[in-house]
């Protein structure tokens, strides 16, 4: 159909759950290593982006994450007995109860006229500086300066109103890397605007919705948490007020948005709206309960991946997008939805590495968990069948501990390609040595495991010749260098060390303005 043509597509714009990769790839790979009626997984489903898109061309889906808060997006994403009237006259009930509270949080006077505050630019000790606001003769927003009387009584009001719903104060993991700090709690993310409005609103929820209306409604409320949180930066090439986003982390900057949470939650509805009448298209007409079935079903599992809980040679195909290490914390991070709906993750078992001290998930931690995954995919695919994964590591780290987990646990290599992902981590964007994009790799399980050993200089001194080798023809970028790497690896079975090949590059190669590598001895010219 003409709508598949498109690559951002509503059903996968619900929520801010990061790390979805593009609908279209997966779509491609599901037809190619997999057919009708198969049975499909992905350990690590994340978002669920390739369970959805398995499940709509009717293939058998177990969709499995230990993060619940992952878990509850995908159970949401994947429903299709969902009564849009239904939850659509509830949020009109919820919305007529709310907006006179939102009203009393956000109220201003503006030539003498009552209006709301849509966002208020706040400073990192909470001093409101200025606003933005929207009047009906306006056509667009606009901004206004706070005197120093009125940023007072703005101060005075949200000093002294008592929040009276209930709000998490879940204590996050310390980790200096996330700029989560010690003591630092889910509430201290938002003002107390904030923090009432979306506690509030919560509690709204839970008492007029009811059903699988309410939990896609739970969707919504967790996708509008960090807009209207103190993790909104301003972009300020931009414009003082210009709005950035949040990635990953608690960082609170010299300045940021605190958004009104009806303005901004009305969107999030609409998102899930148009996200479930896109989902629910591809099974008739979704304005109704008639959906035409195909004879497949999908299950959404909340187990540890080391410990999957299936049958031996059960699954025909698997794809998965492995945790990427040290790139996202992602429990850590989750905290602020998780805390919202009460959803305790098993920390403990999480594959990750975080410098969070408590923790004690470094990378020999991650290097084993990682094997471990591997070894339970391998046992619960079926003799021949294909695994698929994406990964984006140069660092030597996950790189390593995913390609040796492969290698050890008899997987060969079928296929790569890059596969260009919705957004880049923040390592990727700022390092632009760094490889752009993640490789998807498809691996087939082999009848035995073989391996060879190489000592890290062995295959240092090898990686260096054949490099070198590579260049000699013509420059290449981190992406070509990375995979003409990883084809070898996989081709003859190496087992990779403490080696680091971003490392190799720069110490023994050189990058051009170009962004392209070259060999750093360049043969002189003899004169003529």
């Amino acid at each position: 159909m003409k709508k598949e043509l498109k690559q951002k597509r509503n059903r996968y714009e619900m929520h801010k759950y990061w790390g979805k990769k593009p609908s279209s790839n997966l779509r491609g790979l599901i037809e190619k290593f997999s057919k009708e009626g198969d049975t499909v997984l992905d350990p690590f489903s994340g978002y669920g982006v390739f369970a959805c898109e398995a499940f709509i061309l009717n293939r058998n889906v177990i969709s499995n994450d230990l993060n619940p808060i992952a878990n509850y997006i995908n159970k949401q994403l994947l429903e299709k007995e969902i009564d849009l009237n239904k939850i659509q006259l509830e949020w009109l009930k919820i919305k007529e109860e709310f907006t006179p509270f939102v009203k009393k949080w956000y109220h201003w006077e503006y030539d003498g006229e009552d209006v709301q505050l849509i966002t208020i630019l706040r400073d990192n000790n909470d001093n409101p500086i200025k606003g933005k606001i929207k009047r009906p003769k306006d056509k667009k927003a606009i901004e206004i300066n706070f005197d120093k009387t009125k940023v007072q009584a703005y101060l005075d009001f949200e000093k002294y109103q008592e929040i009276k719903d209930w709000f998490p104060q879940n204590k996050l993991i310390e980790n200096s890397r996330i700029s989560a700090k010690k003591n630092m709690t889910v509430a201290d993310l938002f003002t107390k605007r904030t923090l009432a409005c979306h506690a509030k609103l919560l509690n709204l929820i839970n008492e007029i919705s009811t059903g699988k209306e309410k939990d896609l409604l739970k969707v919504a409320f967790t996708a509008n948490l960090a807009n209207c949180s103190k993790l909104v930066p301003p972009i300020k090439s931009r414009g003082e007020m210009a709005p950035g986003a949040w990635m990953t982390g608690f960082y609170v900057g010299e300045t940021y948005l605190e958004n009104n949470v009806l303005q901004y939650f009305e969107n999030r509805f609409k998102k899930i709206i148009s996200g479930k009448k896109d989902y629910l298209s591809h099974f008739g007409d979704e304005q109704s309960l008639e959906l035409f079935n195909n004879n497949n079903s999908y299950t959404v599992l909340q187990n540890d991946a080391k410990n999957l809980k299936l049958k031996n040679d059960s699954v025909d195909y698997v794809f998965t997008d492995p945790p990427y290490g040290e790139a996202v914390p992602y429990f850590e991070q989750s905290i602020i939805w998780n805390s919202w709906l009460q959803l305790t993750p098993n920390y403990k078992e999480e594959i990750v590495i975080t410098d969070s001290k408590e923790r004690n998930k470094d990378i020999i931690a991650f290097e084993k968990d990682i094997n471990l995954a591997f070894q339970e995919i391998r046992r619960v695919l079926k003799p021949e069948g294909y695994f698929s994964l994406t990964y984006h590591s140069l660092s030597g780290l996950e790189w390593k501990a995913i390609t040796n987990a492969c290698i050890n646990n008899g997987f060969e290599l079928i296929d790569y390609e890059w596969l260009v992902q919705k957004s880049f981590t923040p390592r990727q964007i700022n390092r632009s040595k760094s490889i752009k994009g993640d490789v998807l790799v498809t691996l087939q399980k082999a009848p035995s495991i073989q391996a060879k050993i190489k000592t890290d200089q062995e295959l240092e001194a090898l990686f260096i010749r054949k490099i070198d080798n590579w260049l000699s023809s013509k420059p290449l970028d981190t992406n070509d260098i990375f995979l003409k790497i990883m084809r070898m690896i996989f081709e003859e079975k190496i087992l990779i060390g403490k080696i680091n090949i971003l490392n190799i590059l720069t110490n023994q190669f050189k990058f051009t303005e170009e962004q392209k590598w070259t060999s750093k001895y360049v043969p002189e010219v003899n004169p003529t």
